[in-house]
């Protein structure tokens, strides 16, 4: 088995939220999740490994001017209603190979909004729950 080396860099990434790319995210963070278990039987070494469901959870950062343009349109004003599909493209200037993985059915958890003395802009991050990743679409 052999793996590529490609790396991506931030510029080589477009995320679309529902259709739209947005310029204001400043990170994206996303874990596809298995419960694993070890079956003990006879001995102290587990026999086997089992496994139980997928969990999908991660982070969007995102400008204030973004989440707000996103409040607006949501159904009456609440981003928590939202519910889309993530769209990130790596699309490698050099011409590499591109990789796109789908998030689906991406809801926000939580909207929290805070400022210090000396910002510039107000980056939230909001935490997502979605139902599955599609790799390399």
């Amino acid at each position: 088995m052999t793996f590529g080396s490609k790396q991506y860099a931030w510029s080589d990434i477009s995320i679309a939220l529902g259709g739209k790319i947005i310029n204001g995210i400043t990170e994206i963070e996303y874990t596809k999740k298995k419960e694993k278990e070890a079956l003990y039987g006879r001995g102290s070494d587990p026999h086997a490994i089992l496994s139980g469901k997928n969990t999908y959870e991660g982070k969007i950062s995102i400008w204030q001017s973004e989440l707000e343009s996103m409040i607006a349109s949501a159904p009456n004003k609440d981003v928590l209603a939202l519910n889309f599909d993530v769209v990130v493209a790596y699309v490698p200037q050099d011409g590499g190979p591109i990789v796109v993985d789908i998030l689906k059915n991406v809801e926000f958890t939580e909207v929290k909004k805070a400022m210090k003395q000396g910002d510039k802009n107000m980056v939230v991050e909001l935490p997502i729950v979605f139902t599955q990743i599609k790799s390399q679409q």
